[in-house]
């Protein structure tokens, strides 16, 4: 068993404070890794070592983040193992396309809300789009020629538009004319507020807002368009950084790419079908076994959590902000906590999409 910490990962989008609870650093404060990505290893406790020192990827299959969103996150999407394999062994090599992918696997994610949490995520109803686009260009009549573009069409023009920024500023009014939600007018208000001529503002009123609930969590699948609004939460994935975005970013976009690593379906991806599962235990509930065969991610939340491996004494001690890591030939660890934990467990029977 090893004991870490998160590494910490700074983007403009992070919070002051969301991560305060389990770190400290300059704001803004975006995302703990726990894992062993190359791009940020986990710093093992009381040690100079990472974590992917001891451990291969094979052995350490999922990467687990706090993360905490001030504003927009870009709109994305990830791509499929062929794709990614594809994408890191040849299309890297291209200028068109230099960098675009991280690594050779593909990415899925859930997020386990630990506050109320917005997002975009899947694809709008059309009608919902059809009647927001068509207010847009009632209340910006150059919009006219593009209001029944499909968001691969959309995707490629959206940049070029006349008075982009303009157009921009209209969503809001738009969102509320078309008879929207409050939450997604909301939302719409944010991303025109943030990012005022980013084309992504336009491809995001083809995605469904969505609010999770603390203890409340969304599966986003390879091929699943997203971005993350506001929130602090768990994020648990397959161990990838694979990221191809459309907008909403200052970093590079790669339209085309996106476009082939979408989903165009309509389907709402459930949460037990993801590769690993997240418990989380307070103090009140029974203690938790964390069973051997899986790789486990034991990390502290709340108070303190206590890990013991049945195999030996004594017991390993976690603060919040801290994890406890077990790959799946050690014995079953028994957890207990004086505030929260939660427990992570890669789905091994699910877990073919990593090499």
């Amino acid at each position: 068993m090893f004991v870490i910490t998160g590494a910490l990962k700074n983007y403009e989008w992070g919070s002051a404070e969301g991560l305060r609870p389990w770190t400290q650093g300059p704001s803004p404060l975006a995302e703990l890794w726990f894992g062993v990505h190359p791009s940020a290893p986990s710093p093992l406790v009381d040690s100079s070592d990472t974590l992917d020192q001891y451990l291969a990827l094979e052995q350490a299959p999922i990467l687990v983040k706090l993360l905490s969103a001030a504003k927009p996150l870009s709109v994305q999407v990830h791509p499929s193992k062929q794709l990614a394999e594809y994408g890191f062994h040849e299309l890297n090599r291209q200028e068109a396309s230099l960098g675009a992918f991280a690594d050779s696997n593909e990415k899925v994610e859930m997020l386990y809300a630990l506050e109320n949490f917005d997002a975009f995520a899947g694809w709008r109803p059309q009608r919902e789009t059809a009647a927001v686009l068509a207010a847009l260009a009632e209340l910006h009549t150059d919009f006219n020629r593009y209001m029944k573009l499909d968001f691969s069409q959309m995707a490629h023009v959206a940049s070029s538009l006349t008075d982009l920024g303009a157009l921009i500023a209209l969503i809001p009014a738009a969102a509320r004319n078309a008879g929207l939600p409050k939450l997604d007018c909301a939302a719409y208000s944010t991303v025109a507020a943030e990012y005022p001529n980013d084309p992504g503002a336009i491809l995001a009123l083809y995605l469904r807002v969505v609010r999770l609930a603390r203890g409340e969590s969304i599966f986003v699948p390879a091929g699943i368009p997203h971005s993350y609004i506001r929130g602090t939460g768990l994020e648990v994935m397959t161990s990838s950084d694979n990221v191809l975005r459309l907008g909403l970013t200052p970093k590079p976009v790669f339209i085309d790419l996106a476009l082939q690593a979408l989903d165009f379906s309509d389907s709402t991806p459930n949460p037990r079908d993801a590769p690993f599962s997240i418990q989380v235990q307070g103090p009140s509930d029974p203690d938790i076994t964390a069973d051997t065969g899986s790789y486990r991610v034991i990390l502290c939340l709340e108070g303190t959590a206590s890990v013991r491996v049945l195999s030996s004494k004594p017991a390993s001690e976690l603060t919040p902000g801290q994890a406890a890591i077990l790959i799946a030939s050690e014995p079953d660890a028994q957890i207990a906590t004086t505030g929260s934990v939660a427990v992570i467990t890669a789905m091994t029977n699910r877990m073919s999409t990593i090499e």
